[in-house]
């Protein structure tokens, strides 16, 4: 069993014994609220050019926020009948298909990147 399954168990456990089996929109919003909440954490750094001398990073706390994000996804696919490992294997297997290393090379491809989500999105009308 691999860690991800293992941390899927282990959260679905978690939220059974409390009997916390919210609807699953209810769950979606929470995904989106808690990603907002990690973004937060980014919303005025210095990757902005114009601000200088912005706090450093909580990492604690963006773990903390990460956590939630990955807590109500595993949740919302538990209620929905996805299994997250194994569409996760999935999505890796189309990834490296529809992303080939070689196109890469160790770096960001943007021309390259762009082109294939075009492809995509065209395919799914």
């Amino acid at each position: 069993m691999s860690k991800l399954d293992i941390l899927i168990k282990e959260i679905i456990r978690f939220n059974k014994a409390r009997g916390w089996a919210p609807k699953q929109s209810d769950i979606v919003k929470s995904v989106v609220i808690e990603a907002s909440e990690l973004l937060e954490h980014y919303q005025w750094d210095e990757s902005d050019k114009n601000i200088k001398g912005t706090e450093p990073k909580n990492y604690e706390e963006i773990g903390e926020e990460a956590a939630d994000v990955f807590w109500y996804l595993v949740t919302f696919c538990n209620a929905a009948g996805i299994d997250l490992a194994k569409v996760v294997k999935e999505k890796v297997s189309k990834n490296e298909k529809k992303y080939p290393g070689d196109k890469f090379k160790g770096k960001h491809n943007d021309k390259f990147y762009k082109s294939q989500k075009r492809k995509y999105r065209a395919k799914r009308g």
